[in-house]
């Protein structure tokens, strides 16, 4: 007499059923000035990392390189330019949370003198950009 053998079925072996995609959070509305200035940001970054501006716009994290010149296009919108740090964040399609995260990334590497001197002159750039021709502010 043999035993009928039934297989060993755990929570583990079990097919499980797929979770549906998830989905990104649709990007809240964002100023028009605000928008403006993260785009000025975003230029500057870009041209001085070498970046393409496709690759700072991306919604993933990238390499190394791309992500700190995204971290600085925040930094130099929020610090230099003057932005709500949420209304940034927003503009970048990115959490208020990363953004600071951003923020904090770029302060803590400008300890470094070369980073610090092209991070400076990045502000003096995006501070003379933003106020327009002959320096008026609209």
């Amino acid at each position: 007499m043999t035993a009928a053998v039934t297989p060993f079925v755990t929570a583990s072996t079990r097919p499980q059923p797929r979770r549906p995609r998830r989905r990104r959070p649709r990007p809240a509305a964002v100023d028009p000035e605000t928008a403006r200035l993260c785009r000025l940001a975003e230029a500057a970054a870009a041209a001085a990392f070498a970046v393409p501006l496709a690759a700072l716009r991306a919604p993933t994290r990238r390499c190394a390189g791309i992500a700190f010149a995204r971290q600085s296009a925040i930094y130099l919108a929020h610090v230099a330019l003057g932005q709500d740090l949420a209304a940034v964040a927003a503009a970048f399609g990115r959490h208020r949370s990363t953004a600071m995260h951003a923020c904090r990334r770029v302060e803590e590497r400008r300890d470094d003198p070369a980073t610090d001197a092209l991070i400076e002159t990045l502000e003096d750039l995006c501070r003379a950009q933003s106020a327009g021709p002959a320096g008026a502010r609209p």
